[in-house]
């Protein structure tokens, strides 16, 4: 039984895949966090497969006995172009957080992701930034991740939309800079009037002083830091992109 010391207590990550029979308590432990229905919930778990996403459990006590407890879940999706994969749905058993479990679920998704070949793992936070920080990630810019996509689709068609997206890109950038749009031609000014006959002409009015600077705008952009950042979720709030290379 846990008593409180990590060490003592022996967990192991598996694929929900793989365990079926755990998907209702699963869905239970999701819930609590981010509340939805359970029919939707249990629709979007029985995604997970080997072909990603795949849904990882983290589990405690003897495998399949009456005291084996799910602990904490992770999702991984791949990233459009890349061999790096989308952290998602971190959630720990509320009653066991701030006992080392985070990171221990953690260790687990890198090692099962450098076992698949994946060379970086990439996700975002509203507020855990410091704590993915303590675990090596470092801040980044947004990637595009495939989602249950590449439960249906081909990984190879969807790297080559990303690819036919990327030169139709580069493309663009070449036209413009191979063919320039044309010049128009100049304008000869026209010729300047005769001297008049009358007295010189009345000296120019005196120009207004120019208006002031404008302030600095606030909607200058805002660097990332593990403080601030530029970038917001479909909600509006402010989130922060971090990846890992493994």
């Amino acid at each position: 039984m846990y008593n409180g010391d990590i060490s003592c207590t022996v967990v192991r990550i598996e694929p929900l895949h793989e365990r079926w029979d755990l998907v209702e308590v699963c869905a239970e432990l999701l819930n609590a966090q981010w509340q939805r229905s359970m029919g939707a919930r249990i629709h979007s778990l029985r995604q997970s497969s080997h072909s990603y996403p795949v849904c990882l459990l983290l589990l405690s006590g003897e495998r399949r006995s009456q005291d084996e407890k799910l602990i904490g879940h992770a999702r991984l999706s791949r990233v459009l172009g890349s061999r790096s994969l989308f952290v998602e749905s971190v959630v720990m058993c509320s009653t066991l957080r701030g006992k080392g479990y985070g990171r221990v679920l953690m260790e687990g998704v890198e090692r099962y992701a450098k076992g698949r070949g994946c060379t970086r793992l990439c996700l975002t936070t509203h507020d855990k930034q410091h704590f993915y920080a303590h675990l090596g990630f470092v801040l980044s810019k947004p990637v595009q991740n495939v989602g249950t996509l590449a439960s249906f689709m081909p990984m190879e068609l969807l790297h080559k939309f990303c690819r036919s997206a990327e030169s139709e890109e580069e493309g663009s950038k070449s036209d413009e800079l191979n063919n320039p749009a044309p010049s128009t031609p100049s304008i000869l000014p026209p010729p300047p009037p005769p001297p008049s006959l009358s007295g010189p002409p009345p000296p120019p009015p005196i120009s207004a002083p120019p208006p002031p600077p404008c302030p600095p705008s606030s909607l200058a952009p805002v660097n990332q830091t593990l403080e601030q950042t530029p970038y917001t979720d479909n909600r509006g709030l402010p989130i922060f992109w971090m990846h890992k290379d493994i």
